[in-house]
C-alpha cells in the first residue's frame, strides 16, 4: 500500500483547502445542533470556564481531538478503503468502512440503536469525502471540526472541567434532540454532496508523485 501515502496521507496540491472547507462544515453543523438544543432547553447554559482555566481545556480540545480524528480516519477510511477498493465493489467498501466507524463509536459511546444510526449517517459524509478526494484531509477536516465543537461544550469525551462552555443536559431529553441526532448529520451529508466539486481532487493524479506541500 506504499506506507502512509497509500492510506491517503498525501500532502497533494489543495490538501489544506480540503481540510479547511471540511473543518468549517463539521464545526458549523455541530454548533448549529448545540445552538438549537440550547434554545429548546435540552442543554442548560451555565456560562464560561474561568479565563485562568481555559488554556488546558483548549489545548486538550485542539490537540487531542485532532490526533483522535486523524488516527481514526487513517485506519477506518484510509487503510480500509485503499486495501479493499480493488477487491470489492465500491458499495461493499463503503459499507465496511462505515460499519467499522459505527462499531468504533459504539466502543466509546455505548451501544444503542440511535447511536448506531447516528454513526452510520455521519459515516456517510466522512467516507464519501475520502473516496471523492482520494486523500485523508477532507474527511479529517469534517471529523475534527465536529469534535472541536463537541469539545467546546463537553470537553474531552464529556469529562467535567475540560470544556470551554459550561452546560448541562436536561434530565429528560426531548423528541427534538432525538430528531437532531439524525437530521444534522443528514443535512451535513447533503452539504458535502453539494460542495464536493470545490474540493481538490487527488484521485485523478498519479499516486507515486513526490510529496508536495502546495495548498
Amino acid at each position: 500500500m506504499n506506507g502512509l501515502k497509500g492510506m491517503g496521507l498525501v500532502f497533494h496540491p489543495g490538501w489544506l483547502k480540503n481540510f479547511m472547507i471540511s473543518f468549517w462544515i463539521g464545526f458549523s453543523f455541530w454548533m448549529l445542533m448545540f445552538g438549537i438544543q440550547l434554545l429548546s432547553g435540552d442543554l442548560i447554559w451555565n456560562g464560561f470556564s474561568k479565563p485562568a482555566e481555559l488554556l488546558m481545556p483548549l489545548l486538550m480540545i485542539i490537540v487531542g481531538f485532532f490526533i483522535g480524528s486523524f488516527i481514526n480516519d487513517l485506519i477506518v477510511r484510509g487503510f480500509v478503503i485503499n486495501l479493499l477498493k480493488d477487491k470489492l465493489h465500491v458499495g461493499w467498501v463503503f459499507s465496511i468502512s462505515i460499519l467499522l466507524y459505527a462499531l468504533d463509536d459504539y466502543w466509546y459511546a455505548g451501544f444503542s440503536l440511535s447511536n448506531f444510526i447516528f454513526s452510520v449517517i455521519l459515516g456517510l459524509s466522512l467516507t464519501y469525502a475520502f473516496y471523492k478526494t482520494g486523500s485523508i484531509w477532507a474527511n479529517t477536516g469534517i471529523h475534527y471540526g465536529l469534535n472541536v465543537a463537541y469539545g467546546l461544550f463537553f470537553g474531552m469525551v464529556g469529562s467535567p472541567g475540560t470544556s470551554v462552555f459550561m452546560v448541562k443536559e436536561a434530565v429528560n431529553e426531548s423528541l427534538l434532540s432525538e430528531i437532531l441526532y439524525y437530521l444534522i448529520p443528514s443535512m451535513m451529508f447533503f452539504t458535502v454532496l453539494m460542495v464536493i466539486r470545490f474540493y481538490s481532487d487527488f484521485t485523478k493524479q498519479k499516486r507515486d508523485i513526490p510529496v508536495s506541500f502546495d495548498v
